[in-house]
Order: C-alpha cells, then sequence, then structure tokens
C-alpha cells in the first residue's frame, strides 16, 4: 500500500513539474441503450454535455492523466406504432449525470497535436425527463433516480453508472481541442434488465495552461 501511494505521489509531482492545463468544454451527445433488453425500436438521441478536464503530463514525454468532472446528458427515444389505437407513438428518456472519467492519455505531433485516450468513468445520476407523444398529444414526467412508488414520476432503480470511455482529439496551435468520445456502459439501469447507457460525445475544448515549466 505504501508503495502505492509512493508511486502515485512521484507520479503527480511529475505532473506538476511539466505543468498542467485545465480544458473547460462543452459539446453535444449521441446516446442509446445497448443490452439484451434496450429493444428494437430504441433510436439515439442528441442531448448536450459541459464539464472540464484537468492534464496532469506524466513526466515530459507523450502520457498524461486526464481527470475530468463533466454533467452528460444520455438517454434513448423509441419509435412505434401503437396498434390497438393505430397512433405513431414517440418515447424519450433524458437522463443526467455528473460524470467522473480518468484517463490515460497519449499525445503526439508539433504545432497541430493529435492524442488518444482510455480509462473508466463512474456517473451519478442527477435526474431527467421522460415524454411520450402519442399522435398529437404529448405528456412529460419527472425522472428520478432509485426506488418509488409516486405515479407521477419516472424511475430508474439504478443510480450509479459505471463504464469504459474510448477516445481522440486533435489540439490546434495550443488553442482549441477537437475530441470525440464513446462511453461504452457496464452496469445495467435496472436490477433484472440488461439494458445499459452507450454514449457518443462531441466536445469542444479550450486548453488553458496553469503552470510548470
Amino acid at each position: 500500500m505504501k508503495k502505492f501511494l509512493l508511486i502515485g505521489a512521484m507520479a503527480l509531482t511529475a505532473g506538476f513539474s511539466y505543468g498542467q492545463t485545465i480544458i473547460p468544454k462543452a459539446g453535444i451527445t449521441l446516446s442509446t441503450f445497448g443490452g439484451d433488453d434496450a429493444g428494437d425500436d430504441t433510436k439515439s438521441k442528441i442531448g448536450f454535455t459541459l464539464g472540464a478536464g484537468l492534464n496532469l503530463p506524466l513526466g515530459d514525454g507523450m502520457f498524461s492523466l486526464q481527470p475530468e468532472l463533466n454533467y452528460v446528458q444520455k438517454g434513448a427515444k423509441a419509435e412505434y406504432v401503437d396498434e390497438d389505437f393505430n397512433e405513431d407513438v414517440t418515447e424519450k428518456l433524458t437522463l443526467g449525470y455528473l460524470e467522473i472519467p480518468v484517463l490515460v492519455k497519449v499525445t503526439f505531433g508539433e504545432a497541430t497535436k493529435f492524442y488518444v485516450n482510455a480509462g473508466p468513468s463512474v456517473g451519478f445520476g442527477l435526474g431527467g425527463k421522460y415524454k411520450v407523444e402519442v399522435g398529437d398529444e404529448s405528456e412529460d414526467v419527472d425522472v428520478k433516480f432509485g426506488d418509488g412508488d409516486d405515479e407521477d414520476k419516472y424511475y430508474i432503480e439504478k443510480g450509479t453508472d459505471i463504464g469504459l470511455q474510448l477516445g481522440a482529439g486533435v489540439i490546434v496551435a495550443e488553442k482549441v481541442m477537437i475530441d470525440i468520445r464513446y462511453g461504452l456502459g457496464l452496469t445495467d439501469l435496472y436490477d433484472d434488465v440488461s439494458m445499459k447507457n452507450n454514449v457518443f460525445q462531441f466536445t469542444v475544448g479550450i486548453p488553458l495552461s496553469i503552470g510548470g515549466k
């Protein structure tokens, strides 16, 4: 345990020795559900994301560690025909998460830099909206995470969303970062249902140096 803490402290010290970058960023998400119970009618929906990352170089090489704190919209929609009433039905579920990824990043290039990154993430459900449209009629209710019996709420049992993130991007002239990332959900939304969050994120950020050499 002491050796692990010492190695971690050395890596963090190395990062601070060579300067850090904070990266505020914003963009759009394209999310859907994966898993055996997601259903053939499930389609992707558009949302947004907003947050920031802290890039910590590990020495003076290509590798760095990048923890982030982001608000991310996930969820999905379904479109089908109600055969009993011959009406088009659209259901849309929007889920908001406070998400913390910790990414290992490999950067290469000179004036224009390219990178790939990967790492685990954990998200904490904040709430959301469930909206259903039947013909010309529509109704929406609030989403709550956990168990409940309020008929005016839509409940998602699991409030913690553990996943794996894989991505790549480009940094232009140290001024603008364009990031494309895929988040693969590893935990189900319900105890007895195979349904997980999957989300693409397209973000633009502004790297801001905050110290070091």
